[in-house]
């Protein structure tokens, strides 16, 4: 940095806050600021981790939590996140809790004593806000896409209930009276709220029957999929629409009726949520969410907990969209 400092010809402390991302908060105009970060780039600057992290007290690691990197919508999540990360100067690192309560104990236990400065998590299913608070006392943490209905930790979440009725009410629109809902047997916010926003269409059309739910485990659900959807298109009148809370769901949903040879968007209308793995012969409509956003807030956020840790959580909620055939 004196190197540097020297050859532009201003202060070790001035490089100091180019170099790292404040330029604004030591009210250095943009020209000199450019030069610096020219200059930098010209002698091959490179922080000195080690260095940095004994001076600031800091290992300059985000862990990233997830129930599964191989499904599409972690591993993108995982994606943008580490490319936010990168931007911010911090490493990522990646934890598959495959959906097991028991694995957050060691989880937390290794990120602790690897000094990670903050979490970003997908709460695993079926656990409580408290279990997990209880687990981490102290590293900063948001949660992003699942949520809890308590309110302790930082959230980033889509509009899963608007979103879902008008999904729904979409498939009314297109005459469809006997719409089944494909979701998990869940309690965390995300899958409840994606429920009642479906129930809530139907009930203001006077379709709402309760056993047009299909609610499934996150371990094998395809069989119990197919055995529900065998049921339902042998009774009369026989359903006519499938709205489907998940990608995951979506995707094995669509190979179910491929496999009991219904046409699909023909004998059933559908909507699926998330990107679709299963290629079809017609275009299904899904609800997507803004990825890219969810990260960007879910990491500044998080940066905010660590630089002011008497910071009040926040409660961020972000519009998905309908992606129409």
């Amino acid at each position: 940095m004196q190197s540097i400092a020297d050859a532009v010809g201003v202060a070790r402390s001035t490089v100091s806050f180019v170099l790292n991302g404040k330029e604004k908060e030591g009210h250095i105009n943009e020209e000199i600021a450019e030069k610096i970060r020219k200059t930098a780039k010209e002698m091959n600057y490179e922080f000195n981790q080690v260095a940095r992290s004994l001076r600031t007290g800091r290992s300059y690691t985000i862990a990233l939590v997830v129930a599964n990197i191989s499904d599409v919508f972690f591993g993108t999540l995982a994606y943008h996140i580490q490319e936010c990360a990168e931007e911010k100067g911090y490493l990522l690192v990646i934890l598959n809790t495959g959906e097991k309560k028991e694995r957050l104990s060691p989880i937390f236990k290794m990120l602790k004593n690897r000094q990670v400065d903050g979490i970003i998590m997908v709460p695993v299913t079926n656990t409580e806000s408290d279990f997990i608070e209880n687990l981490n006392p102290d590293i900063p943490m948001v949660f992003v896409d699942r949520y809890f209905e308590t309110f302790n930790t930082s959230r980033i979440h889509i509009n899963n209930y608007e979103i879902s009725k008008t999904a729904t009410q979409l498939l009314i629109d297109k005459g469809c009276k006997r719409i089944v809902l494909v979701s998990y047997c869940e309690t965390l916010m995300h899958i409840q709220e994606r429920k009642r926003g479906y129930i809530d269409a139907l009930s203001e059309n006077n379709y709402y029957a309760e056993d047009l739910i299909c609610e499934v485990n996150y371990l094998n659900p395809k069989d119990s999929i197919a055995d529900f959807l065998n049921k339902k298109f042998r009774e009369s009148p026989a359903i006519d629409g499938i709205f489907m809370a998940t990608g995951g769901l979506s995707s094995i949903t669509i190979r179910c009726l491929i496999d009991m040879n219904i046409k699909l968007q023909s004998d059933v209308q559908l909507i699926g949520f998330g990107n679709i793995d299963t290629i079809t012969s017609v275009s299904i409509p899904c609800i997507k969410q803004p990825m890219l956003e969810m990260c960007q807030h879910s990491m500044d956020i998080l940066l905010n907990q660590i630089e002011s840790p008497d910071s009040k959580p926040i409660d961020c909620k972000l519009p998905a969209f309908v992606v129409k055939d």
